[in-house]
């Protein structure tokens, strides 16, 4: 099985250096691990992105025009997708993995699931079975909706409009045994950069979105229930 993580950074590549070692340290490597990192190329740190590249391993660094993640986790995922990836995992530099042999439990569970709908998600001591903050979703997914993120919101809730749309048809899946601790990085410039600005809190500009595009997260849901067995 071919898993793509894709993570959106910016100024944070010890953190994602951290994130992606915690990754390779306990995958059982039963299965092809990718990363795909969206680095804008306007980031004052981004040369020590390089320092992340590690050889024998799949690790991309996409550099590109500064946007909001809910564009750059598509471009990633486009790639993923071109790249012929099984899975698409929402990555974060902010994340650890730290259970042993996740991808083979990964694996495990989406057996479950035959006609590869799913968004599935793992345990990461904060949101727990409530939310899902980091999805994980098919090949089939993506090209069945043509996108991972919608690409309207400023920075929040794309998590939550995936985990919308797996809640319209039944198909949110908890995987509490394998820990992805977050530890949700505050007050540094990614931070702010992400929340901050003269137009008021990013959150609440994206809540506004988010109530205002239900009747396309509908049109997703129907797309999906088209395909699904």
């Amino acid at each position: 099985m071919k898993i793509a993580i894709l993570t959106p950074s910016r100024e944070r590549a010890y953190h994602l250096k951290k994130f992606i070692d915690s990754v390779i340290h306990n995958q059982s490597f039963n299965n092809h691990i990718s990363f795909y990192n969206y680095i804008d190329q306007d980031d004052p740190t981004r040369e020590r992105y390089s320092t992340i590249l590690r050889p024998g391993h799949t690790i991309y660094n996409i550099i590109g025009k500064p946007q909001s993640v809910s564009k750059s986790w598509n471009i990633l995922a486009q790639k993923a997708y071109t790249d012929k990836v099984d899975i698409l995992i929402m990555g974060n530099d902010d994340l650890t993995y730290t259970t042993k042999n996740w991808d083979t439990l990964l694996e495990n569970e989406i057996k479950k699931f035959s006609d590869q709908i799913y968004c599935m998600w793992f345990e990461d001591k904060r949101q727990g079975s409530k939310h899902c903050a980091f999805p994980i979703v098919s090949k089939k997914w993506y090209e069945t909706l043509g996108y991972l993120t919608p690409g309207i919101f400023h920075f929040f809730y794309n998590d939550t409009w995936i985990f919308d749309i797996a809640k319209r048809i039944n198909r949110t899946h908890f995987i509490p045994n394998i820990i992805t601790p977050h530890v949700h990085l505050v007050n540094d410039k990614t931070y702010n950069r992400n929340r901050k600005t003269s137009q008021g809190h990013l959150a609440n500009l994206d809540q506004v979105i988010f109530k205002n595009t239900e009747g396309e997260r509908i049109k997703a849901a129907e797309k999906l229930m088209k395909v699904m067995q």
